[in-house]
């Protein structure tokens, strides 16, 4: 028996006004595997990603998670679910530590309450420790630690992607959406990211949707690779198989290819 999607998009249409957006978008996402999403500017793909985690609701289509429709769930029930995004634009909190960043993240798993918060109860102290002890386990996965006191604000540009990154993985997600996760980075801290994602779905089991315009980056870090163009869906498949589709390359690759 073949097993289920772990996220599927049944001919979804999002317009704004007169303009297509998504175009009757239909494709599946499984388990453990690392898609790359790619496409010319405008084609789609933010706004893809802003219909799974609620942002967005599509006219008309269907979002399926597990089985189980979500076009028309609220941001925070979809985070619930195990779903997490980081933004292609750095969205920390620039005047707060590493660490408060991170635990700011943990907010879906609190258990405490605003009382108890105030009264310092014992259940609040436990869960405090919880939340922290979880943080830290995610800082010294992603050698973050000698960063876990510093604001944001002051830190390189690749340890702050690299600390979005790991904020999203408070969340303790199953999927993981990463728009465009190593745009602005040198080529020494593109290949730390590659290292740091592949290190990461194995440790966590994550399935990874990635938006990403480097094809290098695509080439090793992808298992599929889906291409949109003006909303539309036009391949979808391994690196080399997209890299050879007539369509991909009069669209986006032109004279690039993938290997």
């Amino acid at each position: 028996m073949k097993a289920e999607p772990l996220l599927e998009f049944d001919t979804i249409k999002l317009n704004f006004g007169g303009l297509q957006v998504l175009r009757d978008l239909s494709f599946s996402l499984w388990s453990d595997e690392v898609v790359a999403l790619i496409g010319p500017n405008g084609a789609g793909k933010t706004s893809l990603f802003n219909c799974i985690c609620g942002f967005y609701r599509p006219q008309s289509g269907e979002i399926r998670w597990r089985g189980r429709s979500i076009s028309r769930l609220r941001p925070h029930k979809i985070a619930g679910l195990g779903i997490a995004r980081s933004f292609q634009n750095i969205e920390l909190f620039a005047n707060l530590s590493c660490l408060d960043n991170l635990l700011l993240g943990r907010h879906l798993h609190v258990k405490s309450g605003l009382v108890a918060a105030l009264l310092g109860t014992p259940g609040w102290v436990r869960d405090e420790v919880r939340q922290r002890r979880r943080a830290e386990e995610i800082l010294e996965l992603l050698d973050l630690q000698a960063f876990r006191g510093e604001k944001v604000s002051a830190l390189p540009y690749g340890v702050q992607k690299l600390i979005e990154v790991a904020r999203t993985l408070t969340a303790e997600p199953s999927l993981l959406l990463l728009d465009e996760p190593t745009a602005g980075l040198t080529s020494e801290e593109k290949t730390d990211m590659l290292y740091r994602l592949l290190q990461l779905k194995k440790e966590f089991g994550l399935t990874l949707l990635v938006v990403e315009h480097d094809l290098k980056v695509v080439r090793q870090l992808a298992d599929r690779v889906i291409v949109l163009d003006y909303g539309l869906l036009i391949a979808d498949g391994t690196p080399q198989e997209v890299q050879n589709h007539p369509s991909v390359i009069e669209a986006y690759l032109g004279h690039q290819r993938l290997v």
